[in-house]
């Protein structure tokens, strides 16, 4: 198994240079083909089913999309010629209301999308629906790296959240070529339940499971000391010096993180390392 096709899709014409070099600097890592869906987004217009006079707002709103999608091409393009990578650029205008199934359709057979967060509002929201599209819709990982960071080199440092979960296994799973080029793997493990199967031998199954992959790693139990779990297991890495984090996604309903947040929202929102995440 390995990364042999990178998506990353463009939504906003400010922050898209940036990254367009962090994924084109990941790809070349990977010796990997880079996909750029440029997604020009138009507005839905309310009262679609009211008449013919509909037909004006409605093609405005998707001239307005095209336009959009054509402008984010043609930056992705002249980025891209200076190059020395695998690469071609889907030019995509969508609807508000259709813009989850365009991302769908364009990223079924990728193995990796790879997104930067924003500290511009609007884009910072672009992102986080991507990101849930990706993980949700799209059944593919993401890779989501801190605003105007690149990986140009494979992660000698690896730290792997680890709760049991089936979601915290399938983004191991799908990490494995990180993971096995990687130096050093740390399995973090966050307070532990006291009822748990490996109770005696917290995350020793899992490790065991590494070693059969060619990942050596160094188990290591938490205790939680900061506010949220994410944040104990991030402080972690950055005193260890890992490069990135691989945790799985939305243990919980998208809902009830919207409203109360989670493991998940906070490293959307807030992590400080490139995260590798996978639902």
């Amino acid at each position: 198994m390995s990364i042999q096709t990178v998506t990353t899709v463009l939504t906003d014409k400010e922050t898209a240079v940036s990254q367009i070099e962090a994924a084109a600097s990941f790809a070349r890592t990977c010796d990997a083909h880079l996909q750029v869906l440029a997604l020009g987004t138009g507005l839905d217009q309310p009262g679609v089913v009211q008449g013919a006079l509909d037909a004006v707002p409605i093609s405005a709103s998707l001239e307005d999309g095209m336009l959009r999608a054509k402008e984010l091409a043609e930056v992705a393009e002249q980025e891209l010629a200076k190059e020395d990578i695998r690469w071609d650029v889907d030019e995509v205008s969508s609807l508000t209301s259709s813009r989850s199934n365009d991302i769908t359709r364009h990223i079924r057979f990728s193995d990796l999308v790879i997104q930067q967060r924003s500290s511009d509002r609007v884009a910072a929201a672009h992102v986080a629906q991507t990101a849930e599209t990706v993980l949700f819709d799209g059944d593919c990982p993401l890779l989501l790296l801190p605003e105007r960071h690149e990986m140009s080199a494979p992660p000698k440092k690896v730290m792997v959240a680890w709760d049991e979960s089936a979601t915290a296994l399938r983004a191991a799973r799908l990490a494995l070529p990180l993971l096995r080029r990687a130096s050093s793997v740390y399995v973090a493990i966050v307070d532990p339940a006291k009822d748990s199967p490996d109770r005696s031998d917290p995350g020793g199954a899992f490790a065991q499971f590494l070693a059969r992959h060619d990942v050596k790693c160094e188990v290591m139990v938490l205790s939680r000391t900061d506010d949220t779990v994410s944040q104990t297991i991030e402080r972690r890495a950055q005193e260890l010096g890992c490069e990135l984090v691989v945790m799985g996604a939305y243990g919980h309903s998208r809902l009830r993180q919207a409203l109360f947040g989670g493991t998940t929202r906070h490293m959307l929102e807030s992590a400080v390392l490139p995260v590798f995440l996978a639902h």
